[in-house]
């Protein structure tokens, strides 16, 4: 039941209402309506016709970074494979790989990206994944105990890494045994593998075997090589087309730049590009993301008035409204940031 009469919606409405009658009524309200899909129309056109990375990348094609030396990741037999939990839990139990599958599953597609990864670097991949919540399956061991302030992982190569509980019993973070509707691949982490919203990669760990709660600050493999702990992912921003193959172009050439954009659970609101110098930027076109934790697929036509040399840089806003960061930094302790660009010439 309405209280209060007229809100400010009602308002809003009516005027819109008398506007469209003054100017013509359903003759305008028709032409906007046209507008608007031919706008629809012209986004998935330009997308159509720039070469941009498939929104799910292949199992394949994903990317891999191990701390084993290649052939030396672990190849586990899902029959034989135990998933202990114990700790600083309700009791301590071991889970079959048909014991966790019988959970309820929840997939969704979800992008990784390695903490190594430099600014325009390919350690970045989306997949759709499958597994059970987290949350789940330490409920089976009923519950981590209230003194308990993180959720350590151990893995069958000895890598080890840590969440808080908080983060650990979010219903966002998963167990996940399936990869792009198949088990998961060895090198991805068979039988199963964390996947938890906002993080980079080495977060997300691989061939687990133990989980347990604990009540002191668990440092994991890479934390105590001097990476961060939080290890929350930047907002970065790529081109990915044109690629090194071609970079010639005319003056009134069509120039298609393409890439991605990722800020990991903020998701992005905007992306630009710019192509003298960062002193003016020009809006690119954002293709819906596939999830609230998948990186975007950007677009844009930029063209050349005049020939010469031209440096074009990307940046991306993540969906807080916080600009990516322009200064450079190397990947090591928190993840690199600083704007991707290339060089194109531009002849008459």
């Amino acid at each position: 039941m309405r209280s209060e009469g007229i809100t400010r919606r009602d308002l809003l409405h009516r005027a819109i209402v008398l506007a469209l009658g003054s100017l013509g009524g359903f003759g305008l309200a028709g032409r906007l309506a046209t507008a608007g899909r031919q706008t629809v129309a012209a986004a998935q056109t330009l997308f159509d016709r720039i070469m941009l990375p498939p929104e799910i990348t292949p199992t394949g094609d994903f990317y891999v970074v191990s701390k084993n030396p290649p052939g030396f990741d672990p190849v586990v037999d899902a029959g034989r494979w135990r998933l202990e939990i114990a700790g600083l839990v309700g009791r301590p139990i071991t889970l079959t790989y048909d014991e966790i599958k019988a959970l309820p599953s929840v997939q969704r597609p979800h992008t990784l990206e390695c903490i190594s990864n430099e600014v325009g670097g390919d350690l970045i991949s989306n997949a759709t994944w499958r597994g059970a919540r987290l949350q789940d399956v330490i409920n089976k061991a009923n519950g981590v105990a209230p003194k308990a302030i993180q959720v350590a992982f151990r893995c069958a190569d000895g890598y080890t890494e840590s969440l808080p509980v908080a983060e650990a019993l979010n219903p966002d973070t998963l167990l996940v045994y399936e990869m792009n509707g198949a088990p998961l691949t060895t090198k991805h982490g068979f039988p199963v593998r964390l996947l938890v919203p906002g993080h980079f990669g080495m977060k997300n760990p691989k061939w687990i075997t133990k989980i347990e709660g604990v009540d002191y600050n668990f440092m994991g493999y890479w934390e105590r090589s001097g990476w961060s702990q939080q290890a929350i992912v930047k907002t970065t921003s790529r081109i990915t087309t044109p690629s090194s193959g071609h970079m010639m172009y005319k003056v009134g050439d069509d120039v298609g730049l393409g890439g991605v954009a990722y800020a990991g659970d903020r998701g992005i609101k905007a992306v630009e590009i710019s192509a003298d110098d960062g002193k003016t930027w020009q809006s690119a076109q954002i293709k819906p993301p596939l999830g609230k934790y998948t990186w975007v697929l950007w677009a844009a036509l930029w063209k050349p008035t005049a020939p010469g040399e031209y440096t074009l840089r990307v940046r991306a806003q993540d969906g807080t409204g916080t600009l990516q960061a322009r200064e450079e930094v190397a990947t090591l302790p928190d993840g690199a940031s600083g704007y991707h660009w290339i060089r194109i010439r531009v002849s008459k």
